[in-house]
């Protein structure tokens, strides 16, 4: 164990970072999903400390919780690696010289449970299966891209891939839940081939709960011959396709059931996002279906609730972005400029790292980002980064560039945030 938390029930039994944990009930477990699954139940915990003495703690009622433990290796053995060969792979799409944890070509099952990554289902065996069914494993993110058999093993550059509808079915037959992902190539799964998906995965309704459907994202670095990311034209086709089936399926289903991503509809050059009552309580809003529309939906409501005798003073702030959130955030500097009577300047970063295309605020580069602070007067007094680029731990940019080397690149105060409430606090706190 790295940690244990302080005052929770499994440090109050004895156990102690530095522990390795062997057996639950006298059975090993395998990784972090055992640990949730057996923990709360167990009545016995075989430990072995730092210095190799193995003792059995007995939890005398306690319930013990998962959450309250950190582990060195979620998974340990190393992760399941993918087998297929797709040209838009994401990590075949970077260059040199990065974290060694990027370069991992994850098709994993239990990543997908535990953090909601995608897999292709081209990998598993009997026993995975028998343990994604025994444990109901569910739901799982599964990028199925196209049902048509050829046009997905073309996509997946894998002539050995299995048919997807019988795998997604035998997944239903376990009970499993599916959150489906169609990444969009032109002329390749759009068209006459993404509705015949929409419509053969409506089909496995309520097994398969949405499919979302993104566009194609290609860096600079990715080496294709059949791969194209939609123009905005063909974007907006595929965008109207999905809401021409959204009525029918929401009559049928009782959910609209698929969904364009926001990249999709900013593409389009459809900046006008649909409500929050079109995305069904958000099922797929980790694949950047329906987060433009939560930030600005939360920004209305935190403004409704900040008084205006808390306004601060009117002063000089920059927000930094990716161009995918920046009209979203240009939306939201026009409301504060109405509620409070100045406005935010926003800055859309432009990634010459990975390529123009890629607008995402999470893969913007620390030498962007520097070179965009560089174009901010120096008579700004805060400026707010992204906290996507700096990575779950908040320490490091993709390419090596730490938040306090950014940070320096600017005479003013830098800050991070990720939410409309961080970006509130943030306006709040000049006075």
């Amino acid at each position: 164990m790295q940690s244990v938390e302080s005052g929770s029930a499994i440090e109050a039994l004895g156990v102690r970072a530095g522990d390795r944990l062997l057996a639950i009930d006298r059975l090993v477990p395998r990784d972090v999903i055992d640990l949730q699954l057996e923990l709360s139940e167990a009545r016995c915990l075989t430990i072995e400390r730092v210095d190799g003495e193995r003792i059995e703690l007995e939890s005398a009622g306690r319930v013990l919780d998962a959450a309250a433990l950190t582990l060195a290796e979620a998974v340990p053995g190393g992760i399941r690696e993918c087998n297929n060969h797709c040209e838009f792979c994401f990590i075949r799409g970077l260059p040199g010289g990065l974290r060694r944890s990027l370069y991992v070509f994850d098709d994993d099952y239990r990543y997908s449970f535990l953090w909601g990554n995608f897999l292709t289902l081209t990998n598993l065996d009997e026993a995975e299966w028998a343990r994604i069914g025994y444990q109901r494993l569910s739901p799982l993110n599964v990028s199925v891209h196209a049902t048509d058999p050829a046009v997905r093993r073309t996509l997946l550059n894998n002539r050995h891939a299995p048919e997807i509808l019988p795998q997604l079915r035998r997944l239903a037959g376990l009970g499993i839940r599916v959150n489906a992902q169609v990444v969009l190539c032109a002329g390749v799964n759009d068209g006459p081939v993404l509705g015949q998906t929409i419509a053969e995965l409506a089909d496995l309704h309520p097994a398969v709960q949405s499919v979302s459907v993104v566009p194609v994202g290609l860096t600079r670095y990715s080496r294709v011959k059949n791969t194209r990311r939609p123009s905005a034209a063909e974007a907006d086709r595929a965008v109207a396709q999905v809401e021409g089936f959204q009525p029918k399926l929401r009559e049928k289903l009782g959910v609209g059931f698929v969904y364009a991503s926001d990249e999709l509809y900013l593409l389009a050059g459809r900046l006008a996002l649909p409500g929050a009552e079109a995305y069904d309580g958000f099922p797929v809003l980790s694949n950047g279906v329906g987060l433009l529309r939560t930030m600005l939906d939360e920004w209305r409501g935190l403004l409704e609730h900040t008084a205006r005798r808390s306004i601060p003073r009117a002063h000089k702030i920059a927000w930094l972005t990716g161009g995918l959130a920046a009209p979203a955030l240009e939306r939201m500097a026009d409301a504060w400029q109405v509620h409070a009577g100045w406005r935010p300047d926003v800055v859309t970063v432009t990634n010459h790292f990975f390529g123009e295309g890629v607008t995402v605020s999470g893969l913007l580069s620390g030498r962007d980002l520097i070179e965009a602070l560089h174009t901010v007067p120096a008579d700004v007094e805060d400026v707010v980064l992204p906290r996507g680029p700096f990575g779950f731990d908040g320490n490091a940019t993709l390419d090596g560039v730490s938040a306090e080397e950014v940070g320096a690149a600017h005479p003013g105060r830098v800050h991070l945030a990720a939410t409309p409430r961080e970006l509130l606090t943030i306006l709040s706190s000049a006075r």
